[in-house]
């Protein structure tokens, strides 16, 4: 199957060309007929009246439209299409509405049961005598026997086992705001905070327009929407709890993600800074996607 890849401009070109190839197609056909009724000689030729002659064009007229209609169709068959670009817009003001810290959980787990009671097994293979004591029926009065006290045994108490240690978390605390926010790209030469967050706004939709893929079930499904992911920079640079907080569906949040990761990957963060030293930074990323 012949597959063609033509522009707009090239179509246009193309059609100009046709339509050209028409003009100069007509005006030879004129111009033969012209010299072939100058040229006749018999008698049938001279008395027949050309103007009269309805089919005197008919196969040329017919070749030309079977030609124009199979160019027509080429043309329309490969015509080509682009795929949609997702319009992105990134950070802003969003840090301060999304970053909802909640309390760390902390887990408590029930002390273990206590161990089940030993059993006491039994040898079956001792063979136990029965000794039958026969006793006197008389009965002296002066021979009172006293009544032995009941023996209650008391329950044995389960040895208490205390439980076990809380675990603790060696993870540094992070920080949602600090003095040098944390910035992608290269604006370290920028001295003011304000100008470093437009230069690193910049990189991040650069980097976000040129990775990201409107996925196919969104497109199908025009889904459109902001996906919001959260991430912490640390105190090299690199990125750490990557996760979706806003998912718009229809593979949004999963595609977000997917750049955040291979962002993550490539480098490129420069971490915040609290009193001169590094620390950890949470950072929200905001990512509009919409047709067009």
């Amino acid at each position: 199957m012949l597959l063609m890849n033509l522009s707009g401009t090239e179509v246009l070109l193309a059609g100009g060309s046709l339509v050209l190839g028409l003009l100069l197609l007509t005006a030879a056909l004129r111009r033969r007929f012209r010299r072939t009724r100058e040229t006749r000689t018999s008698g049938l030729d001279r008395t027949k009246y050309l103007q009269t002659d309805v089919h005197r064009f008919r196969m040329t007229f017919w070749r030309l439209g079977l030609v124009t209609a199979l160019a027509l169709a080429t043309l329309a068959f490969s015509w080509t299409t682009y795929d949609l670009r997702p319009m992105v817009i990134t950070v802003g003001e969003v840090e301060t509405e999304l970053i909802d810290m909640a309390p760390p959980i902390t887990e408590h787990r029930p002390p273990p049961p206590p161990p089940p009671p030993q059993i006491m097994t039994v040898d079956n293979s001792v063979i136990l005598e029965d000794t039958t004591v026969f006793q006197s029926m008389d009965i002296q009065a002066q021979a009172a026997v006293a009544p032995q006290p009941a023996v209650i045994a008391k329950p044995a108490t389960p040895a208490y086992i205390p439980p076990p240690p809380p675990r603790e978390d060696n993870v540094p605390p992070f920080f949602k705001v600090v003095e040098d926010m944390p910035y992608f790209g290269e604006c370290q030469h920028e001295a003011d905070k304000d100008l470093r967050k437009q230069c690193s706004d910049r990189a991040l939709i650069d980097f976000m327009s040129r990775q990201l893929k409107y996925p196919v079930l969104a497109q199908e499904s025009n889904v459109s929407g902001t996906a919001v992911v959260r991430f912490i920079v640390e105190t090299d640079g690199s990125l750490t709890d990557i996760e979706v907080v806003r998912d718009p569906g229809a593979g949004l949040g999963a595609e977000a993600r997917r750049v955040v990761e291979l962002m993550a990957e490539q480098g490129g963060w420069t971490p915040g800074r609290q009193q001169g030293r590094p620390v950890r930074v949470q950072f929200n990323l905001p990512v509009r996607f919409q047709l067009r």
